[in-house]
């Protein structure tokens, strides 16, 4: 047993500090690498259990404006990114079929790094959506779809900004920042002017967009699998992606069909 755990704690040290982009290494929240998975675990231990223990024999609380705020806040901050990743790409003139990572320390390289791991920190702040949720007392909406996103999408977001800030998967942030834009300006509205969505048919195509993106990555990953493009990582960073739209794909589609198929649902 002992040759076993020492056998699994070499792996971790190797893969997590030993082949870590040590350009990133000194960054806020990036070490000690176990600290993502801990604040996943708080967060999965918060609004699945303790929290709505917590609230059971509470009120709601009144966090509309401060939910508002945040909800501005997030379109902003996403429509930012999404410009310079986007004008970064252009200028860079990166390839949509197989991106090499930048690893150097050249204004290009440290810029794209600096993206990805804004990206992650905006990761970590998405989870102030559940917590809200819960404080609020709309379990319901604390749904399996909703928290595995959350975690997934931040933890995924670590590990690449750790290892492959960038390159070929920068797509995946740029697509994220754009959409999320969208989403969180129609929280906004839902909270400002909800009369004026209120029964909105446009808040379907928010979903719709959503899956397009996972359609767009399972292709844009998958190609040069399929291609055997040599993109300068180990395609472990192409299969990992691509797996994991293909699946946010399937789960946003049966949301899709059960809250917008056949008879129309009140969806809150």
């Amino acid at each position: 047993m002992a040759l076993v755990l020492k056998s699994l704690y070499d792996g971790w040290n190797r893969n997590f500090h030993e082949n870590q982009d040590l350009r990133s290494a000194d960054y806020f929240l990036m070490n000690p690498p176990w600290f993502p998975f801990v604040l996943v675990a708080g967060y999965l231990y918060f609004v699945l259990d303790f929290g709505p223990k917590f609230m059971a024999n509470r009120k709601p609380f009144n966090l509309k404006k401060l939910i508002l705020v945040y909800n501005v806040v997030q379109v902003l901050i996403n429509l930012v990114m999404f410009v310079l990743a986007f004008r970064l790409l252009v200028k860079i003139r990166a390839s949509l079929t197989c991106q090499p990572v930048n690893y150097s320390t050249d204004p290009d390289g440290m810029m794209e790094l600096n993206l990805v791991y804004s990206y992650y920190l905006l990761k970590v702040s998405d989870l102030a959506d559940t917590v809200f949720f819960v404080l609020r007392k709309k379990q319901s909406h604390v749904s399996f779809l909703h928290v595995y996103h959350h975690s997934g999408v931040l933890l995924g977001a670590y590990v690449y900004v750790r290892f492959v800030p960038g390159g070929h998967g920068a797509m995946l942030g740029i697509w994220n920042t754009a959409i999320h834009a969208v989403m969180y300006l129609y929280f906004a509205l839902t909270i400002q002017w909800p009369e004026l969505i209120r029964g909105a048919h446009w808040k379907r195509y928010i979903t719709v967009l959503q899956m397009v993106q996972f359609g767009y990555l399972t292709v844009h990953f998958g190609i040069p699998i399929v291609l055997g493009y040599e993109c300068g990582i180990s395609k472990f960073w192409l299969w990992l992606p691509m797996i994991q739209n293909v699946f946010m794909l399937v789960l946003f589609g049966d949301f899709y069909r059960r809250t917008y198929g056949g008879t129309r649902k009140k969806v809150e």
